[in-house]
């Protein structure tokens, strides 16, 4: 009797997250409108703050632990001591950035259409089909809930997931290098203009 009353209140305590939590679509959508607003005045008058503001709403979403973390062999990450993990981190996300940012054409659209979030306790998907003159690309965003926050660990475009190309990256490199090479190289790669 005792174990089914604790196991309803845990299942109620989840479900009430759940519902607290807020609408992983708005959150989506929100932020994609945030960012074309953005774009349009880059484009305007290009300013290095302008350039911050998009670095910084583009990755504003992420959980960079969470991506880094399955970017890594799995041997990999749990072999490291927790300053090479954040150091992992820090360096990846500097990286991360810098290429969004290099890559702003990726973000334009004419129009959006945002599916009804897939949720499964706090694992979800949101899908977005964009438009850009013509074409139709779709966006997925791989996401997860974490103290009440919807963050994304993998963005999947046309099938073409971002976790999956950086892990791919990594293996490789691994096969030459030990972790604190990887993050060597991920710093020179976030150094560049």
């Amino acid at each position: 009797m005792f174990r089914k009353t604790l196991l309803c209140v845990a299942l109620a305590s989840i479900v009430a997250l759940a519902d607290a939590a807020p609408d992983p679509v708005g959150l989506i959508r929100a932020k994609d409108t945030e960012l074309r607003g953005l774009l349009k005045q880059q484009k305007k008058a290009a300013t290095p703050e302008r350039r911050e503001k998009i670095k910084t709403l583009i990755n504003s979403v992420f959980d960079f632990k969470e991506l880094g973390r399955r970017a890594l062999p799995s041997a990999t990450w749990k072999g490291a001591s927790p300053e090479q993990q954040k150091k992992f981190v820090d360096e990846f996300r500097r990286m991360v950035e810098n290429n969004s940012v290099k890559q702003l054409d990726s973000y334009e659209s004419d129009s959006s259409r945002y599916e009804p979030a897939k949720i499964n306790g706090d694992k979800g998907e949101v899908t977005v089909k964009m438009w850009n003159k013509g074409n139709m690309s779709v966006v997925v965003y791989k996401l997860k809930l974490e103290n009440g926050q919807w963050r994304a660990w993998d963005f999947v475009i046309d099938d073409l997931s971002t976790m999956r190309n950086y892990r791919d990256q990594f293996a490789k490199i691994l096969k030459e290098k030990d972790l604190d090479g990887l993050i060597e190289t991920i710093s020179k790669k976030a150094d560049e203009p």
